[in-house]
């Protein structure tokens, strides 16, 4: 799953688990769903991190300079 689509299904899930409309049973099933989906996209985040890079302009021309991500 895409990281995008794994974010907007969180969203959903948190929309859904904040309106106090769901039995327990569905909000543990819904809870355990976005664990997953978050540790999908903290993955997915963790795995680009050293791939972000800046491209600057100098006299040289251009350089690459790494980007630090938190």
């Amino acid at each position: 799953m895409k990281f995008e689509d794994s974010l907007k299904e969180l969203d959903a899930i948190i929309e859904k688990l904040e309106s106090g409309k769901l039995s327990i049973d569905e909000s543990i099933a819904l809870y355990g769903k976005g664990l997953e989906l978050c540790n999908e996209c903290g993955k997915k985040l963790n795995d680009v991190k050293g791939k972000i890079v800046l491209l600057e302009e100098s006299a040289e021309g251009l350089k690459e300079k790494p980007v630090e991500v938190e």
